[in-house]
């Protein structure tokens, strides 16, 4: 997930140590609420083999769990973020936690897999409607110069988020927290949400955009002679005649899909196909997430800069490296696979991951004008989000329906990580239609944009 933040001027009408103490109730505020989205996305992969048993569903009810929340938090992601303008980031921000504590008490107590899909949709859009506006409340926030620190700080509490998230919902599948078994995974989020809707309205304060009233009416009328045209809105036009652009976006969505493929069908293969128990197999997810943090530093911070589209390449090769290890294992040792000797395949698979994301942001908005950057930072979340669902969706044909069909868990996965090598070669494919260097990445200006912007994965 990113976003863009751009810098707002400090309110000097409020004394310094006040205004220190409501900015950071209000940023430890925001921060959880999106680490509470990321892990919530996360942990339930892990829980997936249980709640079948708990259930007894078909194997093709699983992705409907997870891909149910990656829809709905795709499709509201940029309506949040213009609703947030009329209406306030504030309020927004607080229906959407309200919300998505709701609908994880309907997920937690939902007595079929019907209702527990329709629980997860609501969180996605709930989430969405949440997490759209925590950007625009640290803007106003934080002055310019400080923009920095709080986008470092909101990129390691992804980070936190994306790798932390399977771990905490083994160890509350474990521990059976008060016998609720996987319930505790969605019902976790119950206090957290409160203590967020609570200290939220305390400490949030509410801050809306207002466009020059010009500007406004060029935009609309600009938009209105663009759909009786029939061809689509303008900034969307515009931005995907930007070649780095446009090739981003692809790499976006099938990244997207390769990540809904692969974390899904990995999950099920490791609990119920080796037998491991959730904690073991979070633990090898963890490596995995610790992998992607490395390589991501390393290629945002010192790789791509120097070397430009040259790094993603490296990292898609990187990775087929690491499938074609790990598909021969998973034929080599079958169900007798241990973990120590699946950690090679996971450096490759998290290294290379790390160094093709990492850059993705930088190479989508690189070439964008700077009144689009922030519109097109979220299309290309929500094209991975899309991306996602999409690979959720043919998990069914990649991995699920082999089991249904009597294979083998092994053999299931082994054709999985064939779906997955594909994908990559597609990617890799891509890579060579963007341009060899971004034009405004090479000084430490790109990094925060020509408009004091900056992007974090």
């Amino acid at each position: 997930m990113r976003f863009t933040f751009r810098p707002a001027p400090a309110d000097t009408s409020v004394p310094k140590p006040e205004a220190d103490r409501i900015r950071g109730w209000a940023t430890a505020v925001v921060m959880a609420a999106s680490l509470m989205d990321l892990v919530d996305l996360t942990m339930v992969n892990v829980a997936l083999p249980t709640i079948r048993r708990d259930f007894d569903v078909p194997h093709a009810v699983l992705p409907w769990i997870t891909g149910g929340y990656a829809f709905a938090f795709a499709v509201v992601l940029g309506h949040g973020t213009r609703l947030g303008d009329v209406h306030g980031r504030r309020r927004l921000f607080l229906v959407g936690i309200g919300a998505f504590t709701v609908a994880s008490v309907l997920g937690g107590i939902a007595p079929s897999p019907e209702t527990l899909v329709a629980a997860r949709s609501a969180q996605g859009a709930a989430a969405a409607l949440m997490v759209s506006q925590v950007p625009h409340i640290l803007d106003a926030l934080f002055p310019a110069d400080e923009q920095g620190r709080v986008a470092a700080l909101f990129g390691a509490v992804i980070g936190l988020g994306s790798v932390t998230g399977p771990l905490v919902g083994a160890v509350l599948l474990e521990s059976d927290l008060f016998g609720l078994g996987w319930r505790s995974v969605l019902l976790i989020n119950v206090p957290i949400g409160l203590a967020g809707l609570v200290l939220g309205r305390l400490w949030i304060i509410e801050c809306r955009e207002h466009p020059r009233p010009v500007t406004s009416t060029a935009v609309v009328r600009h938009a209105r002679a663009g759909s009786r045209r029939h061809d689509g809105p303008p900034v969307v036009r515009s931005l995907f005649g930007i070649r780095s652009y446009a090739v981003g976006i692809g790499i976006e969505l099938v990244y997207g899909t390769l990540g809904g493929i692969y974390f899904l069908a990995w999950c099920f293969h490791m609990q119920a196909g080796l037998g491991w128990s959730p904690v073991r197999a979070a633990l090898c997810m963890l490596l995995f997430g610790a992998a992607v943090a490395v390589c991501a530093g390393l290629a945002r911070d010192a790789l791509f800069p120097r070397y430009g589209r040259k790094v993603l390449q490296a990292g898609v090769l990187t990775q087929l490296a690491g499938v074609l290890v790990y598909d021969w294992q998973t034929q080599h040792y079958g169900t007798g696979i241990q973990s120590w000797q699946i950690l090679p395949a996971l450096a490759l698979l998290g290294g290379g991951m790390g160094l093709t994301v990492a850059p993705l942001p930088t190479v989508l908005l690189a070439d964008v004008p700077r009144e689009h950057q922030r519109s097109a930072a979220v299309l290309g979340n929500t094209t991975y989000q899309l991306g996602a669902v999409l690979g959720m969706s043919l998990v069914p044909v990649a991995f699920l329906g082999l089991l249904d069909a009597g294979h083998p868990v092994s053999a299931a996965f082994s054709h999985t990580l064939r779906w997955i090598a594909c994908l990559l070669a597609a990617a890799f494919l891509l890579t060579f239609a963007l341009p060899r260097q971004a034009r405004r990445w090479p000084s430490e200006a790109s990094r925060t944009g020509a408009d004091g912007t900056s992007t974090t994965v």
